[in-house]
């Protein structure tokens, strides 16, 4: 299925206007630092939309990235203040929720392995706390796509855009075949921290959200639909899958897309009941352990 460049440098490409090529260097549009793909030598593309409209985020910074010792733009603080609405009662007021972001997280205390929370979230602060129906302190992660396969022919499609001088975003916007988006890959990266984070947060009395974009969501959703996970949104979870999704709408100017969280694909549950589902996949074969196999002398051996 071939894709199309959604946003480059932040700029969506549905629209009927110019976009100008970008110059190294250039401010990302998503936090206050420069283009990480720029300094990369690659294309400032964000994302890309597939042939049935379904959005992928191709840049790590896209949704919520963080560099520790440079303040969070207001786009940033606007997505975390979205996942604490979700995440948390009605009840909780803004001035209760404190954060932290690129926390390391020690695998264990005898262990030189360790990774790092994109963020720690907590309640400050709070009456009647002991009530909540939900975690009081969560590692929260940010995941909202990953890569494509042949990116290069995506990388020669910009080129050939810049080099045109056209600056039609029509033209960067058209698709590109044999491009995919490659959602497993994604996880595959994801899964070990997503359940060494999670499980470390679970034994430090916290809980594990999961932001995703849909195609991740769908992805994690698929992979346990044969299993009971319960909806625990009101009895207490340990585990929330966030999905953003893309705010339909036809810009009349260069612009980013709109991210909102998409409340078809939220998932509140028990972490270990949702890591067992995952880690229990497939059923017995009659055939694996079958068919001819060769001794090391080379001799065929039928069982």
């Amino acid at each position: 299925m071939p894709v199309c460049v959604a946003e480059y440098l932040g700029q969506r490409t549905d629209g009927d206007f110019k976009i100008l090529p970008a110059v190294k260097p250039e401010m990302c549009p998503f936090m206050n630092a420069e283009c990480t793909k720029l300094n990369q030598r690659n294309k400032p593309v964000c994302s890309v939309r597939k042939n049935d409209g379904s959005f992928w985020i191709v840049c790590r910074d896209r949704l919520c990235s963080t560099k520790k010792n440079i303040p969070l733009a207001d786009y940033q603080k606007n997505i975390l203040k979205s996942v604490a609405e979700t995440i948390f009662p009605d009840t909780i007021k803004p001035e209760n929720i404190i954060y932290r972001r690129e926390t390391p997280i020690n695998f264990s205390s005898s262990s030189k392995m360790r990774s790092m929370a994109d963020y720690i979230m907590c309640l400050h602060d709070i009456p009647n706390g002991s009530s909540l129906k939900c975690p009081d302190k969560v590692v929260l992660e940010m995941q909202g796509g990953g890569e494509t396969s042949n990116t290069g022919n995506l990388t020669k499609h910009v080129d050939e855009w810049e080099r045109s001088g056209s600056f039609s975003s029509k033209i960067l916007g058209q698709q590109v075949k044999g491009v995919n988006t490659l959602e497993t890959n994604a996880w595959r990266r994801q899964q070990e921290q997503f359940l060494v984070k999670g499980n470390i947060a679970l034994q430090s009395k916290g809980g594990m959200v999961f932001c995703v974009g849909p195609l991740l969501f769908d992805l994690l959703l698929e992979k346990v639909k044969k299993a009971t996970v319960s909806d625990l949104r009101t009895f207490g979870w340990s585990l929330a899958l966030v999905s953003f999704k893309e705010l339909q709408e036809y810009p009349s100017k260069p612009d980013s897309v709109k991210l909102i969280i998409d409340d078809k694909r939220l998932l509140f549950t028990s972490y270990h009941a949702f890591t067992r589902a995952l880690t229990d996949q497939g059923e017995p074969s009659n055939t694996i352990f079958t068919g001819e196999f060769s001794d090391f002398s080379g001799k065929i051996v039928t069982i």
